[in-house]
């Protein structure tokens, strides 16, 4: 039986019960009214009042009665019926895939409960599905990305293989400049591949930490030094504040430092042979705040918030620079792992200043 027909059954069922019961009260109230006449001819003046008067009552009673019915069963049916057909209504829309239709219904009743609980899951269900989406589309630029990371020193590779095998190299010299330059691809694949493998990891909470109190300046310093050696001609100016005590995994904070350094080489402006660099580490409450400036090419400020997303490249003259893209996302990871913080900003007179925040070991 729908709601609907059970609603006016019950509706029906209790009108016949408040009929019986209007026309008992009535018949008790119209010989309370008589009796005062009937005098010492109570049953004759009794039997005339009843058979004049209690008709035209008992009709008057029906209809009041009636009235009162027909608005109680319309109240009712409004009440119901108007929320069920909102819920209906939304879950047509909801079936259709139109997440964003709201249901809403005012009252303390169980209907609002349950048009509650329902709004409760559309949001839910909503928040799922734009979760599901935004993963499938970084899925998507991930795959793009990576295909096209991968493309390039394969197609280099297989270029001087053939090269050598073609005779183009002819000579010892030679040979030894394409075979270098495939290393140096295969190399390069083989450091996509680790950064991808510590990602996946990093991502998957699969990583342990070897922490260790360690210096912060002393780490900077070794750093900086193997870094110094490689870039010769590199420029980088150390403020280095002593006594910085942190708990760390020296190796996994040293790649955070070494991958910033990197980046900093890789993105200097055109005109430069080396960036600019500078150091800083000071203490900033109960932290240690580490401060890695370059005067390089910069970042657009509305970027800014996206240079840690996986592959990401801020514009096009920076993505015709070699490297996975990871860096940054692999370094973000690898200091939240560790409890810190870390984010850039630009500075005024051009290049980019990244701050990495650590949790001082209080003594």
């Amino acid at each position: 039986m729908s709601i609907r027909l059970r609603i006016i059954v019950n509706n029906l069922t209790a009108i016949l019960v408040l009929n019986a019961l209007s026309m008992t009260v009535g018949f008790l109230l119209f010989w309370l009214v008589a009796n005062p006449y009937a005098g010492d001819r109570l049953a004759e003046n009794a039997a005339h009042i009843a058979a004049r008067y209690f008709p035209l009552g008992g009709v008057a009673v029906l209809i009041l009665t009636g009235i009162g019915a027909l608005w109680l069963i319309s109240v009712t049916a409004r009440r119901v019926t108007g929320p069920l057909s909102r819920l209906k209504r939304a879950v047509t829309e909801i079936r259709d895939g139109n997440l964003g239709h709201e249901l809403s219904v005012s009252g303390h009743d169980e209907f609002t409960e349950l048009a509650a609980g329902f709004e409760q899951m559309r949001v839910r269900l909503k928040d799922s599905m734009r979760l599901q989406q935004k993963a499938e589309t970084e899925r998507r630029t991930m795959m793009a990305s990576i295909t096209h990371d991968l493309k390039t020193p394969i197609t280099s590779i297989m270029g001087y293989a053939e090269g050598i095998l073609d005779g183009v190299a002819d000579t010892p010299d030679k040979i030894r400049e394409y075979v270098t330059v495939i290393r140096k691809k295969a190399l390069s694949l083989r450091s996509l591949s680790d950064d991808l493998s510590l990602l996946s990891r990093l991502e998957n909470a699969q990583l342990p930490l070897d922490r260790q109190e360690a210096d912060l300046g002393e780490l900077v310093s070794e750093v900086a030094a193997e870094f110094i050696y490689c870039e010769q001609g590199m420029s980088l100016e150390p403020n280095l504040a002593p006594g910085l005590t942190v708990l760390i995994d020296r190796e996994k904070i040293a790649r955070v430092i070494a991958n910033i350094f990197q980046n900093s080489v890789k993105y200097k402006k055109p005109e430069q042979s080396a960036p600019e660099m500078s150091v800083t580490l000071v203490r900033q409450g109960n932290e240690a705040l580490l401060t890695i400036s370059d005067n390089g090419m910069g970042i657009e400020q509305g970027e800014l918030h996206s240079v840690f997303n996986q592959f990401y490249r801020a514009d096009a003259s920076r993505g015709l620079q070699s490297g996975s893209g990871l860096g940054l996302s692999i370094a973000r990871h690898l200091v939240q792992l560790h409890g810190g913080k870390i984010w850039i900003i630009n500075n005024p007179g051009g290049g980019i200043s990244v701050n990495i925040a650590l949790p001082m070991v209080m003594g």
